[in-house]
């Protein structure tokens, strides 16, 4: 959703939820594959924000399910835990992509999750979502990361 009007509007319909807030309550652009391989299937990014279970949904919007234990089946419902990394600098360089896998917030975000034993349960309950910590207008500066706490790496 490129058009700033489109998103303003969809961001003031969030507005309206405010009684539902989670407690994490960032704008974000949430993003996943169904869970496929990236090289399988389609990527899917969604603008919105986390609230409580049993949110009303308004008319035309998507959502997803996020819960606590993996189900084993691929895609939604998505795990609820998350990692989540904060980031500084220009928006440039927080977003470059030479490089990198996808951006630089992503990949650093992935290596500190991976390089510290926790399980990114890729791809069947795989997420990420870039955070604005400051609103959708301004730039962002949080990544998140989908993980698995429960499950075993492979060795």
């Amino acid at each position: 959703m490129e058009n700033p009007q489109a998103r303003r509007e969809l961001f003031a319909e969030l507005d309206r939820l405010d009684q539902y807030r989670c407690g994490f309550d960032y704008d974000l652009f949430f993003m996943h594959h169904y869970g496929l391989c990236v090289d399988v299937g389609p990527w899917h990014g969604f603008w919105g924000r986390f609230f409580q279970a049993g949110a009303p949904v308004p008319e035309g919007f998507a959502y997803f399910d996020l819960v606590p234990e993996n189900n084993g089946a691929e895609g939604p419902p998505f795990l609820s835990q998350f990692a989540f990394g904060v980031f500084s600098g220009s928006q440039e360089a927080l977003h470059s992509r030479q490089g990198f896998d996808s951006d630089a917030m992503y990949d650093v975000t992935r290596n500190a999750i991976l390089g510290q034993g926790v399980l990114i349960p890729y791809p069947h309950k795989y997420w990420t979502a870039e955070v604005f910590l400051q609103g959708w207008e301004q730039g962002g500066t949080g990544y998140l990361f989908s993980v698995d706490r429960e499950a075993q790496p492979e060795k």
